[in-house]
């Protein structure tokens, strides 16, 4: 099989500040370009960072030809970044959500490689869960239990490393932001298309190797749990529309 031949896989890597990390994640993803049956297409996306983040990225994509960047001028949050980054990939492509701070351990994508082609969408969760400290296990736990139990959802973990076709998600708004529009844009893709073919595989992370993660900060706590009320008061509108359901 040719290059050209084969299917494209667009990684998208969405980060704010991460200076330090982000070379580190394109290189370890572009090290697996000659291992993999895809083609690699990167997607960096600067979500308003404050730091020479951007610059970094410009320099990354001046380098390498399979590179692309995409800036956003306000911090819009990751959800609202890979929404719009939809519409500059083709519907069949291939696609998987990177962070910026190197945590994921590309080589676990050839195990959703792997069973591609009986699904549309391969969910990610996570194989070595004691590289995280116990606050952190112990929300992303909480955060797994109230998905499966405000959206009837089975799967262990939605904020981890994925595998889809673009269309599985093209074309669907989601109000909520940070790490809720995984649950919210699922919840919604399934109540469009209920015989999606959906399963899941592990991957194995490092844990942050620069800098210190944001995500657990009282702030971010209460916002966090803000965007997943507005996300469920999303999909409860949409399950109405989509099932006609009259009020």
């Amino acid at each position: 099989m040719t290059e050209s031949d084969k299917e494209l896989l667009t990684v998208i890597i969405p980060c704010i500040n991460e200076e330090e990390s982000i070379a580190l994640t394109v290189e370890d993803v572009l090290s697996y370009e000659g291992e993999i049956d895809v083609r690699l297409e990167l997607l960096l996306i600067d979500d308003g960072s404050t730091d020479s983040t951007l610059d970094v990225m410009r320099a990354l994509a001046e380098e390498h030809s399979n590179v692309r960047v995409q800036v956003n001028e306000r911090n819009l949050g990751v959800g609202r970044s890979v929404m719009n980054a939809y519409e500059q990939i083709d519907d069949a492509s291939w696609i998987t959500v990177v962070p910026g701070d190197n945590e994921f351990h590309f080589a676990s994508i050839h195990k959703f490689l792997a069973v591609r082609e009986d699904h549309d969408l391969v969910i990610g969760y996570l194989q070595n869960s004691v590289i995280r400290p116990l606050h952190r296990r112990l929300a992303s736990h909480a955060f797994a239990t109230t998905v499966r139990f405000v959206y009837g959802l089975p799967y262990r973990n939605l904020n981890g490393m994925k595998l889809y076709r673009a269309w599985v998600y093209k074309g669907i708004d989601v109000l909520s932001g940070g790490h809720a529009y995984n649950a919210e844009l699922l919840a919604k893709a399934v109540l469009r298309n209920p015989f999606l073919r959906i399963t899941e595989v592990s991957f194995v992370a490092r844990g942050r190797t620069q800098g210190t993660s944001k995500a657990f900060k009282p702030r971010s706590v209460a916002r966090a749990v803000s965007e997943f009320a507005r996300g469920r008061v999303s999909v409860n509108k949409y399950r109405s529309e989509t099932l006609n359901i009259k009020p």
